[in-house]
């Protein structure tokens, strides 16, 4: 058996190599390995756990979860132009971010569950600093803010919040957008 693998996931091989080429003995494993590289996520963990031996579970699990998320990123950065929703920059410093966290039991690997964000940005959003609604407004925390003037950790709170724009930056397919579904409960559980 041979495994193929991007150079991104050269960690993650390393990680799970013994338990990854020991799959290559059972059949089943294999039925299932094929699977998971067609289409990841279509691949539950019910069906790793049935069809895969427990020694080798968590790495085909781990890898499978590696998958998606790569999948989901390409997905969401190609969406919106490689740009970030609320200032538009690119400069490859963009994450693909889940509207309502990855964690919830809700949330999703769909695209209209995620929005391309800079690295400060997408910080931000994940610490309810900045968010956005339904309508796709860009909103930031005055009560945050207050907090950061109070605490003297206020420098350049004026620049960020004057480069935020008024409305993210949408990918022209209405269906990539973000759902309001998903951005209801992300902003319910962010305390908006």
């Amino acid at each position: 058996m041979a495994i193929a693998f991007r150079p991104d996931f050269l960690g993650t091989y390393i990680q799970n190599l013994e338990p990854l080429h020991a799959c290559g003995r059972i059949p089943s494993e294999i039925d299932v390995l094929n699977e998971i590289a067609k289409d990841p996520a279509s691949v539950g963990e019910s069906k790793i756990e049935g069809e895969v031996a427990a020694p080798r579970q968590f790495a085909v699990v781990t890898t499978t979860r590696a998958l998606r998320d790569l999948n989901f990123r390409d997905r969401v950065l190609t969406a919106y132009g490689h740009r970030c929703a609320m200032c538009g920059v690119q400069l490859k410093l963009l994450d693909a971010a889940h509207v309502l966290p990855a964690v919830h039991p809700h949330s999703t690997d769909e695209t209209c569950n995620g929005v391309a964000l800079c690295a400060l940005h997408h910080r931000a959003y994940d610490k309810a600093f900045v968010t956005f609604d339904e309508r796709f407004q860009i909103r930031h925390n005055t009560r945050i803010a207050a907090d950061l003037k109070i605490s003297g950790h206020d420098g350049g709170l004026a620049s960020f919040t004057k480069a935020l724009r008024s409305l993210l930056i949408l990918p022209p397919a209405a269906y990539d957008r973000p759902a309001a579904a998903f951005v209801k409960e992300a902003n319910s559980l962010r305390g908006w």
